[in-house]
């Protein structure tokens, strides 16, 4: 068994329509793991396999930037101006977010938009985010699966997330282990814990269930036996032949987990209100444990207010 310390990353997307088709593939081989696919011209093929056959959740990790014409086409002094069409689809679609501006309409929106309006001629005219574009953030978290079910409430939020039941981990790719992450708890316990080995390696499920059973165990044991036993039960199952979705079963809420947000930046706000500032009650520490560095993160490259 490993133990991981919960982690993020962002991942700013690249420019152009490539940089739209990277972004997705990138999002979507972390449910399955699959991410030694990937290579140089892999990207849009994957994203046209996912439109064909109409997968179109993952398109939402692309972000469309659009800077449209926004004349309206009626001077009818005595009714609103109206917008042209191409500019009006937009502000009707609750996905999208539209600012007008010196004549011009600033467009957000990501690539499930644009396939399931069947709008894909927009792409020719994406351009680079300007300060009048609310801009979409993706973030990896690394962490454990009790985490992201408090992030995964952020419904607004386009989310991917590796899935328990296509990942087989008694296969060498996962090194014939469960991986766990470290609750803040455990680590204000023994801050070692994650990194000692052999550490775990002594205190196997045999030598931990006496005193476990027992009542004698320490937070600690009784922390390590719970994910052990898990580990050994998960390895059983799959070798009598039980599928990873029959198997994920008895897994701990601590088993580690790859989740990816896209979210505009109004969005992120909502979600550092709630896990790092706790302005609706206290975060839970596990939360609160990512999105307050990330916060501090997002702060440090201009993407929201100090």
């Amino acid at each position: 068994m490993k133990i991981n310390q919960p982690s993020f990353e962002i991942w700013l997307q690249e420019s152009g329509p490539e940089g739209i088709y990277r972004q997705i593939e990138r999002a979507g081989r972390v449910c399955y793991k699959s991410e030694d696919h990937r290579s140089d011209d892999s990207a849009r093929p994957f994203v046209e396999r996912m439109i064909k056959s109409n997968h179109t959740a993952m398109l939402e990790h692309g972000t469309v930037y659009l800077t449209l014409d926004a004349s309206p086409v009626s001077s009818n002094s005595e009714k609103a101006p109206i917008l042209p069409p191409e500019v009006e689809k937009y502000v009707r679609n609750k996905f999208s977010k539209v600012e007008i501006a010196d004549g011009k309409a600033y467009v957000t929106t990501n690539l499930r938009v644009l396939a399931e309006n069947q709008w894909m001629d927009d792409l020719a005219l994406i351009t680079d985010p300007s300060s009048h574009h609310e801009r979409r953030i993706t973030v990896h978290f690394t962490t454990q699966i009790g985490t992201t079910r408090e992030f995964n409430r952020h419904r607004a939020n386009s989310m991917a997330e590796q899935s328990t039941r296509y990942c087989n981990y008694a296969k060498a790719k996962f090194g014939n282990e469960i991986t766990v992450n470290q609750p803040v708890w455990v680590n204000l316990l023994d801050p070692t814990t994650s990194t000692n080995d052999a550490q775990v390696g002594e205190n196997t499920l045999e030598k931990l269930f006496a005193s476990v059973m027992a009542g004698t165990a320490t937070d600690l044991e009784n922390w390590l036996f719970a994910n052990l036993a898990a580990e050994r039960a998960y390895m059983n199952l799959t070798a009598n032949g039980r599928k990873p979705q029959e198997a994920r079963a008895v897994l701990p809420l601590d088993t580690n987990t790859e989740l990816v947000h896209t979210a505009l930046i109004s969005d992120w706000l909502h979600f550092f209100d709630l896990r790092a500032l706790g302005t609706t009650g206290a975060p839970h520490p596990d939360a609160k444990v990512l999105a307050a560095p990330l916060m501090r993160e997002f702060q440090r490259l201009g993407l929201i207010a100090g």
